[in-house]
């Protein structure tokens, strides 16, 4: 069973496009753009035995035309009636133009983990519209995941402009390694031991040079060997 929804966000607000592609990748359309007050929801309820669960799957911007209802008097003969005229999405070959935010509803409702009662998702998705509209009303519009995407994907660009190595060549973690593949390890003429290591207490110093060749054995730590702690 499909249940739609027109919910109204009580000014009239920009409503950025964007074209969404598999085959040609996805971009933001250039303004002008639309100007909606009116969304449609539409949910799906599927029942599988006792268990009852529900899918969002769309959100559109779209025009309407309010019908007045009938009056006779002080009574209401028929409520007001909606239609809606035009939804703001339409698809063209392999491209499809949508509302730039109609991802971030997809993955509000798959972020819920498909727990949620129609009501509460109906709630969550609402106050998410809600959130957007007036964030364009104070002029300073909610970034969304698409835009957050681009952000992402510019930065790394960037990072990684002059390659790998470009990437990492002011870290000091990167310049140390470069170092000593360059320079090779210093070997020390002996090699350590875990009996070596423990049989003194305290704080073993051990140099740069030996770090590589420390190789130890848990079965020469006498402390690892007395399992009497177990029988308390």
């Amino acid at each position: 069973m499909r249940h739609t929804y027109l919910v109204d966000v009580g000014t009239l607000i920009d409503v950025p496009l964007m074209h969404a592609s598999k085959l040609y990748g996805s971009c933001i359309l250039d303004p002008p753009y639309p100007k909606i007050r009116y969304f449609e929801i539409e949910i799906d309820e599927r029942r599988e035995g006792k268990n009852k669960t529900v899918v969002f799957q769309n959100i559109f911007p779209v025009r309407v035309k309010r019908k007045p209802g009938w009056h006779f008097l002080k009574f209401r003969i028929r409520c007001d009636s909606w239609t809606v005229t035009e939804r703001i999405h339409f698809r063209t070959g392999n491209i499809e133009a949508q509302w730039l935010y109609t991802d971030d509803f997809n993955i509000l409702f798959l972020s819920s983990g498909g727990r949620l009662t129609l009501g509460m998702l109906l709630n969550l998705i609402t106050c998410k519209l809600n959130a957007i509209a007036q964030s364009f009303n104070a002029g300073n519009p909610i970034p969304s995941e698409f835009e957050n995407q681009i952000l992402c994907r510019n930065a790394f660009d960037t990072l990684f402009s002059e390659g790998i190595d470009g990437a990492f060549r002011d870290a000091a973690i990167y310049q140390d390694y470069g170092r000593i593949e360059s320079n090779k390890l210093q070997r020390g003429p002996a090699s350590l031991c875990g009996a070596e290591i423990c049989s003194y207490p305290g704080t073993a110093g051990i140099s740069p040079a030996n770090v590589a060749d420390l190789h130890i054995d848990i079965n020469e730590i006498a402390d690892l060997m007395d399992l009497s702690w177990l029988d308390y």
